[in-house]
């Protein structure tokens, strides 16, 4: 299979699961484990349609492609004296299939953790172990592939407090309004431009998508969340003013706790 496809069924696997933690499933839809584990530790949200503090997650990919695009990971965990027990029980294999080819996946959500812990994953003859480091601003993660887990993010930066990413995609004709909207922004609310650097994953999108031009994200700090709840009006009045119709003019604001404004829907 092309990699790129594979690439993309990863990723629409995580996002699957993004709104289930671990997996319930009827005993007589589980089959042994017969794939070897990907996974990684980022910071995500219960529900990707609501508003709340990020919490720390663990996300599960199998490298085996299945027949099924719902097939599922089901595990358990447990936390103790700073060690993250994962026990994988086998793949769900439920009745009804979505018949389309994809991994099998899912999260685990460690909740409000931080400091130093070992995660520990447990299988049928296995037992793997990376040690965890979570700060403020990063997860890092230290620990070798082996033949039945491989962590697919070493270094994952969290989402700073108070910030908040920036899209903007435009006609070729129009791009100078990704500038002009900030500027119009900044007189109405005090902002700080900040820049992640390339030493880990950052946990924000890296481009606006699906235009003639898209914009490189483009980061914030805000001071407090009257200011940053300021921003639908001043991006409604923009709008207004300068693409009322949209014309393949699209502006987003998504900040650390998934609160969005989207001009499209304004």
């Amino acid at each position: 299979m092309n990699k790129a496809i594979v690439s993309l069924l990863v990723l629409l696997i995580f996002l699957t699961f993004s709104s289930c933690d671990i997996l319930d499933s009827d005993s007589s839809t589980l089959s042994p484990l017969d794939t070897k584990i990907d996974f990684k530790v980022i910071e995500s949200y219960d529900n990707y349609e609501t508003v709340s503090t990020p919490k720390i997650f663990i996300y599960l990919v199998s490298e085996k492609i299945y027949g099924c695009s719902n097939y599922s990971i089901v595990t358990n965990f447990n936390i103790y004296d700073k060690t993250i027990e994962v026990n994988i029980l086998g793949i769900d294999k439920p009745n009804i299939c979505l018949t389309s080819l994809g991994p099998a996946g899912g999260r685990i959500n460690l909740g409000e953790i931080s400091g130093i812990s070992e995660i520990k994953f447990i299988g049928p003859g296995f037992e793997d172990k990376y040690n965890l480091l979570i700060s403020d601003s990063l997860i890092i993660l230290d620990g070798k592939e082996t033949s039945n887990t491989k962590p697919l993010i070493n270094f994952a930066y969290r989402y700073p407090k108070n910030s908040f990413e920036y899209l903007c995609g435009t006609t070729l004709a129009d791009t100078s309004l990704c500038q002009h909207f900030i500027d119009t922004l900044k007189s109405v609310i005090d902002l700080t431009e900040f820049h992640f650097t390339d030493i880990a994953e950052i946990p924000y999108s890296k481009s606006s998508q699906g235009y003639y031009y898209n914009a490189n994200s483009r980061f914030f700090f805000y001071k407090n969340e009257s200011d940053f709840n300021k921003i639908e009006n001043v991006m409604k009045s923009f709008k207004e003013s300068y693409f009322p119709t949209d014309n393949g003019v699209g502006l987003s604001i998504i900040n650390w706790m998934n609160k969005k404004f989207y001009s499209w829907l304004l």
